[in-house]
């Protein structure tokens, strides 16, 4: 019996080792062309299903897809509608991998593991090990599955096993939950489905207990989904539900049709089974198959029903929004006069947003957090610098061509006002813990919030006389800075070390803030003069 359950658990062990290393490696081969094309094929839902059926057959992880979909959404590179056909097609493509197991090729999946095992050992070349993982995860899920298939064979000899496998065949439901709890434990559907293709080789499942298995390991992973979506936020959670969703459609219509046709005896997806003569094996990659067929096939029906109620339940949150351009989004195709005002109306958001910077460090603030702030800033910023260069590539008069120069130097100031701004904030929090600095981090909170909004309505004004007053208002001579000065003067009368430094820090941030955008509003006066 021990060598038995040791065959049966060394089988399961390769197998899974199998899936991981894989999985694994096709991730490695395909997360980044994953990543490129799925922004560029998914212009209609039949470019993105069929996209996303193709990467279902390389990358067969469900998991890793929703992943980096999550992180195009992000930067608006997809809509959630096309990640959702991208993984309605995904689904399709992720059961080739049981019609490759379900072929009878033992003697040359052992050549496989044996030669992919052997290279991997000879080759020190990065680019070749790859896919040699990737042969080697094959050939283990092949050579696993007839191990284990091989281990549970013997246990048909014995009468308490055959007993407990006639129990669970007249208890259909035992089936079910067994294949849920290890599709839970596995993380995968595909994987249990691998499983039963190996026990049903042997006879060890019947053909409802297999089909049954399947679905339970449906619902199963889709229990696992549910705990790694808490950490999706805004508009991604959209595609944890959809798949969730996905599963569970399939699992019960299939469910429903197993108990009308065993208990009403109408002719449904069994008999069709048995009508075109395929051995169980076969019969449990065409179920699998039909099994997510079915369910692509429902939601693409109605995908536009489905998206819209999506949005409604699961709305993006405000960081989201703070990160997805409002104006860029209309200046594909136009000329570059328009594109770069469209990029200068984006600079303005940013700089508000970087103004919004300071209310999180106000008591009983309740938005998003200042890290969740400099999150959605990074990614607006970095839309805005992918849209500059494009513009660069466009034909442009001597005057549209220094314009462009402007607001490429405009966003690297940006780019250096967040990460100061952010850092300022940390340190006014920090400078409240010391009573005798509470009311000078508090003035320089004012200020600093104070010229970033006035900054940001000349950038829309570009108001002459406005911008000579910020000029002076940010100058190093300017009123605030020299408050702040006269206080490290005087930090003597602070009573730690530990104060002192933390004013010094203060007054250094402060100053770099004001000096960013001092320079800002110089190359405003340049942009102005020039556009004059």
């Amino acid at each position: 019996m021990i060598e038995i359950i040791s065959r049966v658990l060394l089988g399961l062990g390769l197998m899974f080792t199998g899936v991981q290393m894989l999985s694994a490696g096709l991730k490695q081969m395909g997360s980044r062309p994953f990543r490129m094309f799925a922004a560029k094929s998914a212009s209609s839902n039949g470019k993105a299903l069929l996209f996303g059926m193709g990467s279902g057959v390389i990358m067969q992880s469900t998991s890793a897809a929703l992943m980096i979909l999550a992180s195009l959404i992000s930067a608006a590179m997809l809509n959630v509608p096309q990640a959702i056909a991208i993984l309605t097609g995904f689904s399709v493509g992720n059961c080739v991998l049981l019609f490759i197991v379900s072929m009878n090729i033992s003697v040359g999946i052992m050549f496989l593991v044996g030669v992919s095992g052997i290279s991997m050992f000879l080759t020190k070349d990065e680019r070749y090990l790859i896919y040699l993982r990737v042969a080697l995860g094959l050939g283990l899920i092949f050579f696993g599955n007839i191990m284990m298939a091989a281990g549970v064979k013997p246990l048909r000899q014995e009468a308490w096993f055959e007993g407990a496998m006639e129990f669970s065949r007249n208890y259909s439901m035992l089936s079910i939950i067994v294949g849920a709890v290890l599709g839970f434990i596995v993380q995968s559907s595909t994987a249990v489905g691998l499983v039963a293709i190996g026990l049903a080789r042997e006879n060890i499942l019947s053909g409802p207990q297999t089909f049954l298995f399947m679905y339970g390991a449906a619902i199963g992973s889709t229990m696992f989904k549910v705990l790694i979506g808490q950490a999706f936020r805004g508009t991604s959670r959209q595609l944890v539900r959809f798949v969730n969703i996905f599963n569970v459609f399939g699992a019960t219509v299939f469910i429903l049709l197993y108990y009308i046709e065993v208990y009403s005896n109408i002719p449904l997806l069994m008999a069709m089974l048995n009508y075109f003569e395929l051995d169980l094996v076969h019969q449990a990659a065409w179920v699998f198959l039909l099994f997510n067929l079915t369910s692509a096939i429902f939601f693409i029906a109605i995908n536009g029903p489905l998206t819209r109620w999506l949005a409604r339940s699961l709305p993006p949150s405000e960081e989201e929004d703070l990160s997805i351009p409002k104006y860029m989004l209309e200046s594909n195709d136009q000329d570059p006069e328009t594109a770069i005002e469209m990029i200068h109306l984006e600079q303005i958001r940013e700089l508000e947003q970087i103004a919004a910077f300071i209310t999180t460090a106000r008591e009983n603030y309740q938005g998003p957090a200042l890290a969740l702030r400099l999150e959605a800033f990074q990614s607006l910023a970095g839309q805005v610098a992918s849209s500059t260069a494009a513009v660069a590539a466009m034909p442009m008069l001597p005057k549209t061509t220094k314009e462009h120069a402007y607001i490429q130097t405009r966003q690297t100031l940006l780019d250096q006002l967040a990460e100061s701004t952010f850092s300022g904030v940390q340190i006014i929090i920090q400078a409240r813990a010391y009573s005798n600095m509470s009311g000078l981090s508090d003035a320089c909170m004012e200020s600093i919030e104070f010229l970033i909004n006035f900054a940001a309505e000349i950038e829309k004004s570009k108001d002459a006389d406005d911008i000579q007053m910020i000029l002076n208002l940010s100058s190093s001579s300017g009123p605030s800075m020299e408050k702040l000065r006269k206080a490290y003067i005087e930090s003597d009368k602070l009573d730690s070390v530990q104060s002192k430094g933390c004013l010094l820090d203060l007054t250094m941030g402060t100053e770099k803030i004001f000096w960013l955008l001092n320079c800002m509003m110089v190359y405003l006066v340049s942009d102005t003069g020039k556009a004059n």
